[in-house]
């Protein structure tokens, strides 16, 4: 096991974040514990008690770094496409493009539940809210006519469609459709709830 003295303290925090991100990649979240996460590091468990509170405090943050780098991800899908409609489609596709390419990180987001009194997590809130306005941001210039809060509900409506969309999709309950890929399907639902939207404006 390694010493304390070897590594300071933030350096013994981004090693077990690094060790912890590595495990959920590989074995998800029924495969992760304490015990792991301090084997890989070479250090005891008691020390990464000093460092996080308890796994759910080091899941979460693992979380935070998810969706930190999805939101990296999705920037780069939407700076490929100039159309405005074409744009907000390749997010919606990149988004469970990530999800494919990464399920075990991405499920952690959304099944690893805190305890009652961690339920509000300042990072975790703070990915999600940034998400969503980054859906709104491109969401705006097809419904210029909109209103902010109608234009957040719009863009709560179009992600909670996406993300229900992604996980048949990663979970294997779309086979029966016969399609390979979802793209088709979430192009539809970004198309749908835009052409919805304007027609309300007419």
């Amino acid at each position: 096991m390694g010493r304390r003295n070897q590594h300071s303290r933030e350096e013994q925090r981004q090693m077990a974040l690094a060790a912890a991100d590595a495990l959920v990649a590989a074995e998800g979240l029924a495969g992760f514990s304490m015990r792991k996460v301090a084997q890989s590091m070479g250090y005891t468990v008691g020390n990464l008690y000093l460092l996080f509170s308890n796994q759910d405090d080091l899941l979460a943050e693992i979380s935070v770094r998810t969706a930190d780098t999805l939101f990296e991800y999705l920037r780069g899908v939407a700076a490929r496409p100039k159309a405005p409609l074409e744009r907000l489609q390749a997010i919606a596709a990149g988004y469970i493009s990530f999800a494919h390419k990464h399920t075990f990180r991405w499920r952690l987001m959304f099944e690893h539940q805190m305890p009652l009194e961690q339920w509000d997590h300042p990072g975790l809130d703070a990915r999600q809210r940034i998400l969503f306005e980054f859906v709104e941001e491109h969401l705006a210039p097809l419904l210029p006519q909109t209103s902010t809060r109608d234009l957040r509900t719009a863009a709560t409506a179009l992600w909670s469609s996406v993300h229900g969309l992604c996980v048949l999709a990663t979970t294997g309950k779309l086979n029966w459709s016969g399609l390979k890929d979802a793209r088709p399907l979430s192009d539809l639902i970004v198309r749908a709830l835009v052409k919805g939207m304007q027609d309300e404006r007419v």
